[in-house]
């Protein structure tokens, strides 16, 4: 036997049957409430709680445990795969992490090369600058053998030139002028020498000290012998001039030749000379300037200068 109702904690349930069937109702309070829709509204606040609960446990369980499962749409009936935005986000940021990895990578060798060929470079440069200097100290050492060799080129010249203009008849170093081998000691390395130093060179030469006895040969040496220019400097500023075979050793103001002639006429002193200068100016000098018959001055015999030495030709 079924009963007809059923109360639980003051709520009545009810089921009455008529002609169009039974209707079930349920007492809440002192009101009668319809079973069924009651039954349905629970049903879908039940399934609402049930399908934001399945979703909150899908957000969280794909956003902890699941990053790389893709997400599936049904599109016409058919499955596709979309990518959740933070999933690309990821898969971007590796591709970009491995991109800069291989950019890293390749700058590094990069780097490695450059400075393999900086180190190349550089140990080319220190070749190359030390052929530099060698090259530098050997064109030094052509240079220093060039110029000995023009000056032996000039001394073989000048040679060749005394040979060729005696015609062989003077020795070499020599000069002929008119028919007498002159040598000036300007012409070689000889040190300056005093009047009597230089009359013994001579002498070794197996010539003597020049005797200029006659206007021709003051003539010709003016020519042969080199000039000074007195608007240079004054002929007298500096020691200077060319010892020749004339002096006044034996008697003062008689100038005598070193042949033991006693000169002859007035000669061809410089204005002023012979002047005997602290009285013990006794050797004649020769200086070359502008006017040959203005030439000669006396000096000290102690004084050091050039000399010119004679001799007759072979």
């Amino acid at each position: 036997m079924i009963p007809n109702d059923f109360s639980t904690d003051g709520n009545s349930l009810h089921h009455n049957l008529g002609n169009k069937g039974s209707v079930c109702t349920i007492r809440v309070g002192s009101r009668s409430l319809p079973l069924y829709p009651l039954v349905i509204v629970g049903l879908g606040l039940l399934n609402t709680i049930l399908l934001l609960t399945a979703i909150v446990i899908g957000i969280y369980c794909e956003n902890n445990y699941l990053p790389s499962l893709p997400t599936f749409l049904s599109i016409g009936g058919q499955a596709s795969e979309v990518s959740a935005p933070h999933q690309i986000t990821v898969q971007a940021l590796i591709v970009e992490v491995k991109q800069l990895q291989v950019m890293q990578t390749d700058a590094i060798k990069a780097q490695e090369e450059a400075q393999q060929a900086l180190k190349k470079e550089l140990m080319s440069h220190q070749q190359l600058k030390l052929q530099l200097e060698q090259n530098k100290t050997l064109s030094n050492n052509i240079q220093r053998q060039l110029e000995t060799l023009h000056v032996e080129k000039a001394t073989l010249q000048s040679d060749t030139s005394d040979t060729e203009g005696s015609c062989g008849r003077c020795l070499p170093g020599w000069f002929l002028a008119n028919t007498t081998c002159y040598f000036h000691s300007k012409s070689t390395s000889n040190p300056l020498k005093n009047w009597h130093d230089s009359r013994a060179d001579c002498i070794r030469r197996g010539a003597n000290l020049t005797v200029i006895d006659s206007l021709e040969e003051q003539l010709n040496l003016h020519e042969a012998l080199p000039r000074l220019d007195p608007s240079i400097r004054p002929w007298w500023s500096k020691p200077g001039g060319v010892w020749f075979g004339l002096s006044d050793i034996q008697s003062e103001g008689n100038w005598v030749w070193l042949n033991n002639v006693t000169l002859q006429g007035e000669g061809y002193w410089i204005p002023g000379e012979p002047n005997d200068y602290g009285q013990r100016e006794d050797c004649a000098a020769l200086m070359v300037m502008k006017n040959p018959r203005a030439a000669w001055f006396d000096a000290d015999c102690q004084g050091e200068k050039e000399w010119l030495c004679e001799m007759e030709p072979n």
